[in-house]
């Protein structure tokens, strides 16, 4: 029986939101154990390995932008994402194969994600044309779907590790990554009304030897290029170029705007700051946090020890867990005409973060006095950080969308991405490097509770100038219904 053109297009969708899952599980399989990997295997000292972790991550956030403009005017967004899955199975297994020179892996990873994560989500979009609806349901599946496979990542990768080697850690991930390119190529026969525009038929009328030659090229000279950013420490060069290039963009979208569209670009500037600044404390859960957990928590409970990296899955589960709770919840504020401002919505997350920082302060004092620390107050602060994500970047994405000129989303996102994912995870090195004693280049329990005790302290400022911003408006409101 021939399926529709819709049922087409769904069974697509769905094939690529598993092979996204699977994205998901291969990356926070490896983020879950990365920074425990540079400790105790590669011997990093803890600033060190906080440098090069902060730097990977903050890259991973802007090749997509190099990805998304290949797959444009080349190859097509499947090309690229068949191309991230392959590169980023390489890097898992570069990393088993090549421990002591861990840039060779994690520059193809970054190469991999590069390709992967915007064409992935293109194809999804793709999908769907011309209905909206059906769109934001995909989209949906698409976040459930990622957290799942984070989740599951985040239990099995550490458990992994723990109990027999880090190679096979890495090997899961680069497994789970494998299922998802399988998957990509049985999702193949439901794209068949897919329109090739002339650029990708340009690419699909080259024979394959000119293909090869083409991606390998590229390929060789990307590998040369991530691996001497990340080998020599240049990531902060890089984002400094990619701030004046959105600066330069966001000036001309903001001249170009009515003086109604102006003011909403301002006030999400300003939103997007308190949010990168969010993101610069959250990061810790992924940083930070792992080491101190390793060092100063009691991880046992009711005869069962539980691995460190395995913490990182109650960041994907709150997420999920919340966003069931807060959807019926926006629902039922919505019937009753409640609709809190993003800015209000932001201040929540504030509140969540400064909980969730008090949280695991109480910690490290517990740690600096008692040696060991209950595995409830750091379970109670990455749960925290989670449930705060949920009044972050769903909120700042949907108010992009409202906020924008017409024709300038894609280049707003775009920018708002590289604020919270790569600025947000460079500047959270300098958070992480607060924990260590510069004297024996070693984190403490003193020293993780300054640290902490200072991002508690910045969390409360910032959280009080967002309510400072909220009474204004209010205020402001107020005066010209008055008026």
């Amino acid at each position: 029986m021939e399926l529709s053109l819709k049922q087409q297009q769904k069974k697509a969708s769905l094939f690529i939101i598993a092979v996204i899952m699977w994205e998901f599980f291969s990356f926070y399989g490896l983020k879950a154990i990365l920074v425990l990997y540079f400790t105790s295997q590669l011997h990093f000292s803890d600033a060190a390995a906080y440098q090069l972790f902060g730097s990977f991550i903050s890259l991973v956030f802007i090749t997509p932008i190099l990805g998304g403009w290949l797959a444009d005017r080349f190859c097509g967004y499947r090309y690229a994402t068949a191309v991230g899955c392959v590169l980023i199975v390489l890097g898992h297994l570069m990393l088993t194969a090549f421990g002591n020179n861990v840039y060779i892996g994690l520059s193809l990873l970054t190469m991999g994600i590069g390709f992967f994560k915007s064409n992935a989500v293109c194809l999804i979009s793709n999908c769907y044309p011309n209905d909206p609806v059906a769109a934001t349901a995909a989209f949906s599946w698409y976040y459930v779907s990622g957290n799942l496979g984070s989740a599951a990542a985040a239990t099995i990768c550490p458990y992994l590790v723990e109990n027999i080697n880090w190679e096979i850690g890495f090997i899961m991930a680069a497994f789970g990554m494998m299922i998802g390119f399988i998957v990509l190529l049985l999702s193949v026969p439901y794209f068949s009304w897919e329109k090739k525009t002339k650029k990708t038929e340009r690419w699909a009328a080259l024979p394959l030897l000119q293909k090869a030659i083409i991606t390998g090229g590229i390929l060789l000279s990307a590998f040369l290029f991530f691996y001497f950013m990340l080998r020599y420490d240049l990531i902060g060069y890089l984002l400094i170029v990619a701030g004046i290039i959105a600066l330069i963009i966001c000036a001309q979208i903001y001249k170009q705007a009515d003086l109604v569209r102006k003011k909403r670009l301002l006030i999400m500037a300003l939103l997007t700051a308190f949010v990168t600044s969010f993101w610069i404390f959250s990061n810790q859960v992924s940083s930070s946090f792992p080491l101190f957990i390793l060092r100063y928590v009691n991880r046992t409970t009711l005869g069962c020890t539980f691995p460190t990296g395995m913490f990182q899955a109650l960041n994907p589960i709150s997420i999920l867990v919340g966003g069931a709770v807060m959807a019926f919840l926006w629902r039922w504020m919505g019937r009753r005409g409640i609709r809190p401002q993003p800015d209000v919505k932001v201040s929540v997350a504030l509140v969540l973060l400064v909980l969730g920082f008090l949280s695991i302060t109480h910690a490290t004092t517990l740690a600096n006095t008692q040696h060991a620390a209950s595995m409830f107050f750091p379970v109670l602060s990455i749960v925290l950080l989670g449930m705060a994500e949920l009044f972050t970047e769903p909120v700042l994405l949907a108010a992009w969308g409202d906020a924008s000129p017409h024709d300038t989303e894609g280049r707003l996102v775009a920018i708002y991405f590289l604020c919270i994912g790569a600025i947000g995870n460079y500047l959270s090195i300098w958070v992480s490097k607060l924990t260590v004693d510069p004297t024996t280049s070693k984190a403490t329990a003193a020293t993780y509770h300054s640290a902490y005790l200072q991002a508690t302290y910045i969390a409360i400022v910032l959280f009080s100038l967002l309510i400072a911003r909220i009474l204004w408006r209010k205020w402001k409101e107020r005066h010209s219904s008055n008026g």
